[in-house]
Order: C-alpha cells, then structure tokens, then sequence
C-alpha cells in the first residue's frame, strides 16, 4: 500500500485540485500497474483511504448527465508530509522487490533438470522481449525530446532494462549447471531427510 499511497499523493500533490478518475488515467497511462504494483481497482480505494485518514481533502463532487460522480480531491498539510516521508524513504532505503520466482527457485529439487532448464532459458527469453519492447519504443521517438515525456522516465526504463540484462545473464548461466547435472547441494552434505524424496532430479 506505500507505493500506491506514494503515487496518488505525488500524482494529486503534482495536478491538484484533481478527480479521481484523472489519478486512475494518470497512472493506467504511466503503466504503474506494471513497475510500481498500482493496481487500476485499488486507486479509488485508495484515494477514499488517503481522505479519511486525513492526507486528501474532497474539494467537490459533481455529476454531469448519467455519469458517475466525480470527486475532486486535493492534498492536506498531513498528506504533504506523508508524501515527503514516503518519498525519501524509497530514495534512501533498499528494498527488495517480492517475486515469486524466488519462492520458486527455493524449491529447484522438486523440478526435473530438463524442465528447470527450459524454464530458466523461457524466463531469459521474456526478460529479453521486454527489453527490445521497451528499446522499440524508444527509438520510434515516443520518448524524444519533443514527445512531452519526461527525460527522466526514459532514465527508469533503462534502468529496468540494465536489470533485466544482469537476469538474463543469471538465467542462461544456471540453466546451464543445472544442465551440466551440477549438485544442488555440496558434494559433503548428505540430503536432508525427506529431501530426497522430494526431489524430482537430485543428480
């Protein structure tokens, strides 16, 4: 929830006074539902959360003919310093993503070799699609100079690519040990008990 509360009071800080709907097409066009987990179902939530918490503030409602209404919100004294202590805590601090490949890979034995191999090399050639989707689009000029986006949004993309890059090298280079039948476990502990039933493939 910090990094939604982060990006709707950064997003209302920046554009306020702001409806809601405006927030949820801001992000939904930023792709925050991809690289920051801001799921399109939690914004409104979220920004009625923020207001009862006191960091927004409703300015209005109004409804135009048969459409829903629409909130306009704005940010609280309280809500600028949350937004400034959420901020500087994802600058200055080093937090691990969650990614449920780790739990996976904990748990390599239980795979066959070949099967983990091959799920290896996928996962590389996915890294590497996004890569060259991302590259795609930033030579076909939508982050040019004159595209009205910020420089710095490039700067993230290009981050997440270096990223990706370091995984994919990872992938390619454990599918191989795993190819090559090296041991899961050093060649002078005995496997656990259980373990060896466990495991699809220990050798």
């Amino acid at each position: 929830m910090s990094t939604t509360r982060l990006m709707i009071l950064g997003l209302v800080r920046w554009t306020q006074p702001v409806h809601g709907y405006d927030v949820r097409r801001e992000l939904l066009s930023w792709n925050a539902d991809r690289w920051a987990n801001v799921q399109p179902g939690s914004i409104y939530h979220a920004l009625r959360k923020l207001t009862e918490d006191g960091m927004l503030r409703e300015v209005a409602t109004e409804q135009v003919g048969a459409r829903p209404a629409r909130t306009t919100y704005e940010l609280t004294p309280r809500g600028e310093e949350e937004f400034q202590n959420l901020l500087r805590g994802a600058w200055w601090n080093l937090e691990s993503a969650v990614d449920p490949f780790f739990a996976a890979f904990s748990l390599l034995p239980a795979l066959p070799r070949e099967e983990a191999a091959a799920a290896l090399r996928n996962r590389a050639r996915l890294l590497r699609a996004n890569n060259e989707s991302l590259r795609a689009a930033m030579e076909s000029g939508w982050m040019s100079a004159t595209s009205g986006k910020p420089p710095h949004v490039a700067w993230m993309w290009q981050l997440q690519m270096a990223r990706a890059e370091g995984e994919i090298a990872w992938c390619e280079r454990v599918a191989g040990l795993v190819e090559s039948g090296e041991s899961y476990l050093p060649a002078t502990t005995p496997w656990p008990e259980g373990w060896a039933g466990f495991a699809a493939d220990v050798e």
